[in-house]
């Protein structure tokens, strides 16, 4: 399906330099992007499984209370992804 959205000069813009600023190809991708970011704020925190966040922090713990902030994240993505498919 294919929809066409004419954005006021505000969010035309936003949109603009995020792609010359080279965070996104084009402006597809960048709305994209944008819809995907109001997708995951309107998650309940009541579908995460607060399990595996405290096995995240324990693990963090154990080597010595640092974990890379990109894997953090990582692992928190698939612990949202896997709560939504539920």
């Amino acid at each position: 399906m294919t929809v066409t959205v004419v954005l006021k000069d505000e969010a035309a813009h936003i949109v603009e330099r995020q792609v010359a600023q080279g965070r996104y190809p084009d402006a597809e991708s960048a709305v994209t992007a944008a819809l995907m970011l109001l997708e995951d704020a309107a998650m309940s925190w009541s579908d995460v499984d607060a399990e595996a966040v405290r096995h995240l922090i324990a693990a963090s713990d154990a080597e010595g209370g640092e974990i890379p902030f990109d894997d953090a994240i990582d692992h928190l993505d698939k612990v949202i992804e896997a709560a939504r498919r539920r």
